[in-house]
């Protein structure tokens, strides 16, 4: 009598095992679905190769704006900074795509990986003489782009 109740629960372990094992597989197959909605900005220095001292102020004014300015968000991968020569063969795309014509400061704003909208923040050139001023505008360019996710 106990071989036989046993014998059926080894048949019913078996049975459920079969039924289980291929839809557990599946599952684990299966990547998680992404976060909705994961935004992150991403803001551009393109130079050329050619660098006079106020494109070199430029950059480094939109770096210290940026990464004083943003150190949690930079952290998080909320935001990114990219410094990118454009005359780079492999970078000549960025030209056609956010329309330059010069060194540039550019904001893109991404939601899951793809780009929503952009911004050349050309003020810049007008502000290099004023690094407050500078700083003070890009901070809250990039705020406001922030503030979209």
């Amino acid at each position: 009598m106990k071989s036989r109740t046993f014998l059926k629960c080894l048949l019913i372990l078996g049975l459920a095992a079969t039924i289980t094992c291929p839809v557990v597989s599946v599952l684990a197959q299966q990547s998680p679905a992404p976060k909705a909605g994961t935004h992150k900005v991403i803001a551009y220095y393109f130079h050329t190769n050619t660098r006079c001292s106020t494109c070199v102020k430029i950059e480094a004014y939109s770096k210290e704006a940026i990464e004083q300015g943003f150190p949690e968000e930079l952290k998080k991968g909320n935001l990114e900074m990219r410094i990118v020569n454009y005359e780079n063969p492999e970078n000549r795309h960025f030209m056609k795509d956010y329309k330059l014509v010069s060194k540039s400061l550019v904001l893109v704003n991404t939601v899951n990986g793809q780009q929503t909208e952009w911004t050349n923040l050309k003020v810049i050139w007008q502000l290099t003489g004023r690094k407050d001023a500078f700083l003070n505008y890009v901070r809250r360019e990039v705020r406001s782009y922030l503030a979209k996710g």
